[in-house]
């Protein structure tokens, strides 16, 4: 093996930032690890396309942080309820035309062959 560099450090894609029209800021997306990506799927079982999908999406958000206590505390005081995860979080942030944009820009910069917006769009429907 000429060097172990290129396998410690490779190349990857960068965040993509994008905006959505409702918001005034910018989201920023990063792609998951592949021990991320065996975790949510290990935790979303027996789970829908759309809810496996959703999770997805809200872990990679880097902006916003769907994590930040500071969020989710706002997002419980505006909801009049409890908000604890990332998934519920983007669900009190988006409406569903606004979700299936995430999954779309989702889709395109992770290279994902399953076309999850289809999917929410024939469950909707």
């Amino acid at each position: 093996m000429k060097s172990l560099s290129s396998f410690l450090n490779p190349k990857r894609k960068p965040n993509i930032k994008f905006k959505l029209p409702a918001f005034e800021e910018e989201f920023e997306m990063r792609l998951l690890s592949a021990e991320e990506d065996f975790q949510i799927g290990k935790e979303m079982q027996g789970q829908s396309a759309v809810e496996l999908i959703t999770r997805y999406v809200a872990e990679s958000l880097v902006v916003p942080d769907l994590h930040s206590k500071e969020l989710l505390d706002a997002l419980s005081e505006r909801e009049g309820k409890k908000i604890i995860d990332s998934v519920d979080a983007l669900k009190h942030i988006v409406n569903g035309a606004e979700l299936s944009a995430l999954i779309g820009v989702y889709n395109d910069y992770a290279n994902v062959t399953v076309d999850f917006g289809e999917k929410v769009n024939e469950i909707k429907n």
